[in-house]
Formats: structure tokens, sequence, C-alpha cells
């Protein structure tokens, strides 16, 4: 027995396309054969290519496009699809990233073997009252391992993402990381006995603000005093 099934599937190298599928149904066992071909041109039930997906997904997060922009781009390769959909295939390129990096971890853990191990960089990120999202990567292959989003970065919070990252990929050689009290704390409970580094970046920052804080809120306040700010701009703009 079989049936065929219709569906309109977009990609960036065919462009846009109606496919007719067989599927092949065997009643002993009920099982279905359909289409590897298209199976491997788009995810089930969707519309759009994986390359389209890809596309939207390196436009969004690698060269910060909006919609609007993502939109034009991909009509003039004769794909039609809306500022929404737009938003909806960026979810979807990170959900399959996520599920790709989690299904690659042996082979990332091979990978760092081969250069005798890795060397555990470990950040935070927070804008204003957002979550911090805590990173951890390879300093030698600059893979990064994981990441989590936590209300903060005290040692209790992240002591279980440091103890993932062990199960995962076992033990750095070393830990890269800023003079932050809770990793600190958390590095101590879950890698104790292993080299661990101040990063030169947050040492020099950190150096700078108590050297300089005082004189450069002197040179602030002068600017702003002055309105040194505007005359610049209006200069800049003159120019």
């Amino acid at each position: 027995m079989f049936k065929t099934r219709e569906k309109k599937v977009v990609t960036l190298d065919i462009g846009a396309f109606r496919a007719k599928e067989i599927i092949l149904h065997r009643p002993e066992d009920k099982v279905l054969y359909t289409s590897h071909e298209l199976k491997a041109l788009t995810p089930y039930r969707c519309t759009f290519g994986y390359d389209v997906i890809v596309y939207v997904g390196y436009a969004l997060f690698v060269h910060c496009w909006s919609d609007q922009e993502i939109t034009k781009a991909l009509a003039e390769r004769n794909i039609s699809i809306s500022d929404r959909e737009i938003s909806f295939l960026g979810k979807k390129f990170v959900t399959y990233l996520a599920m790709a990096h989690r299904e690659s971890r042996q082979q990332i853990t091979s990978a760092m073997a081969v250069r005798g191990g890795y060397i555990l960089h470990l950040d935070g990120t927070c804008e204003g009252d957002s979550p911090h999202l805590c990173s951890g990567l390879d300093g030698m292959t600059e893979i990064v391992l994981d990441n989590v989003k936590l209300p903060s970065e005290k040692a209790e919070l992240l002591i279980p993402f440091l103890r993932q990252i062990k199960q995962q990929y076992g033990d750095p050689l070393a830990l890269v990381h800023d003079m932050g009290k809770g990793i600190l704390l958390a590095v101590g409970e879950v890698f104790p006995g292993k080299p661990d580094f101040i990063c030169h970046f947050h040492f020099l920052r950190d150096i700078g603000k108590d050297l300089f804080e005082e004189p450069y809120q002197r040179i602030r306040n002068r600017i702003q005093k002055l309105n040194l700010r505007t005359l610049l701009r209006q200069k800049a703009k003159a120019l």
C-alpha cells in the first residue's frame, strides 16, 4: 500500500518547489517508508530547508541583521518569508545547534584529548537585571563546552554547572577565570588541587580601576561640566 503527500519546500540552492512524496506502508507491522532525500532537505513537517534555517541563524546571531534585512536578502534569492517566520527559524536554529552540540560531546572530548587535555575558561555575562549567562570553554580549541543561565554567580549555583562539565569532559589541565568570590569557591569545590589562574584581562581591569578611578572621575566631571561631548559631536557632524 502507498499514499502520496505534497508539501512546499524552500531551500537556498533550489528555491521554492512543491514535492510529491510517496509513502509506502507495510500493513503487517505498520511500518512507514518515507523519502530520505526529502528528509535531508527539511525537518519533519517544515516548509523551509535546513540551509535556510542556517542562513537565518548566521544572519541573526553572527551578522546581527534585523528580521527585515533577512527577509529582504532572502527575497533576492527567490525565497518568500515573513518577519515572524524569521524570528521562529532563529529560535529553531538555536535549538538545533544545542542538540548538535550535545550529540557531539564525544567527538569534542576526543579532539581535546589529542591536544593533551583542555584548559577551562569560565566567565559570566549580564545586562541589567537579566540572568547571568555562565559559559565554560576550552582555551586551546576555543570550543564552548557548556553554558547555563543563572540568577547570580553564587558558588552554590555554579557548583552543579561545573560538576556537569567535569562529568562530560573530565578534569581540565587548568582553569582561568576572574576574581569573583563565587567562582573561586565553586572551582575549589569541584576541581580541588587543579592549577587555577586569574584572567589577565580581569586582573588588569581591576588594577586599573583601583589606580585610576579617582583621576578618571575628575576627567569625566570636567568633560561634563564643559559640555565637550556635545561640542565634539557637532564638530564630527560638520566634518
